[in-house]
């Protein structure tokens, strides 16, 4: 039997090892007040892996930051966003939405918050940052629509935008850090917002 397949499958495994390293590096470099910068090399420094390493995983630093946005996806468990479509009730659709963004914000607070103040000088970081972004707007639409239909309401195309803005606005991580620096639990910030929502689309 050729040994092939079992170094391919050893190949994989370590290129998978290796860009875990590195993407577990730029968390640790978002979390450290010393560092400033979120480059390639000061990136592949902490992962204890050459330059060429990181182009060789990521290509290029706009694929690594992609990568880094899932990373935090992942660890902060949005994977669970489909349930919010399987929600036959667009207002407990509009519950599960807020609680999972809650989650997510709750995951990793600092390391996100050094990302998004980043993108004040970084246009790199703020064009992935409000492409994530936007997907708030895109999936509270959606829901929003759901809810015109279910509740037999009549909304201008202008009026679901806006609606939408209000929604991702009230589950964007400015307002969890807000609430978070004052004092609330993760479950109580999902409380006051999720009262908030329902507020806005009463």
């Amino acid at each position: 039997m050729s040994p092939r397949p079992y170094s391919m499958q050893k190949r994989q495994l370590a290129n998978s090892e290796t860009r875990t390293r590195i993407l577990q590096a730029a968390l640790q470099l978002l979390s450290s007040p010393e560092e400033t910068e979120l480059s390639m090399e000061a990136i592949a420094r902490g992962a204890d892996v050459s330059r060429l390493t990181v182009y060789y995983q990521f290509d290029s630093r706009a694929r690594l930051l992609e990568a880094l946005y899932d990373y935090l996806a992942e660890r902060g468990h949005m994977r669970r966003m489909p349930e919010v479509f399987q929600e036959r009730d667009p207002r407990a659709a509009i519950n599960r939405a807020v609680g999972i963004f809650v989650d997510f914000w709750a995951s990793d607070p600092v390391a996100i918050r050094r990302l998004r103040a980043m993108a004040a000088f970084d246009a790199e970081i703020a064009h992935g940052i409000q492409d994530r972004d936007s997907r708030r707007h895109r999936i509270f639409k959606e829901i929003l629509k759901r809810l015109a239909t279910r509740e037999r309401n009549v909304l201008t195309e202008e009026e679901f935008n806006s609606l939408a803005d209000v929604l991702a606005m009230l589950t964007g991580f400015a307002s969890y850090d807000a609430l978070a620096g004052a004092g609330h639990s993760p479950e109580e910030i999902a409380a006051t917002l999720i009262g908030l929502a329902h507020f806005a689309t009463g």
